[in-house]
């Protein structure tokens, strides 16, 4: 299977910069397995329940952070934003906000 392009967008970007080092670095690798496999399963990332092309890659550190991305094209997935993961559910304002995101890119 073909290396996917994995995409970031700014509000992902920006997320990024307000973890701890070793939440980017495990980020990081996270993407990077996700452009080499094209998808990820549990642990390391869920569908989100009920809406369509929308998954939460999870980066699991004490900050617990979650990032939603969706796939475009086949061939390109688009990190869209992340969050602080601080209950079970996921907040339906950051499902929101990713939805938007994604409205956004004609995704």
């Amino acid at each position: 299977m073909p290396r996917k392009t994995v995409i970031q967008t700014d509000q992902a970007r920006e997320y990024r910069n307000t973890m701890d080092p070793l939440s980017q670095r495990k980020y990081v690798a996270l993407l990077d397995l996700l452009a080499e496999r094209g998808f990820l399963n549990a642990p390391f990332a869920e569908k989100v329940a009920g809406i369509e092309n929308l998954f939460a890659l999870r980066v699991m550190t004490a900050g617990n952070y979650r990032y939603f991305y969706c796939y475009d094209t086949g061939i390109a997935i688009f990190v869209l934003n992340g969050y602080a993961k601080k209950s079970r559910r996921i907040p339906q304002r950051e499902i929101d906000k990713a939805l938007a995101i994604r409205k956004e890119l004609g995704i």
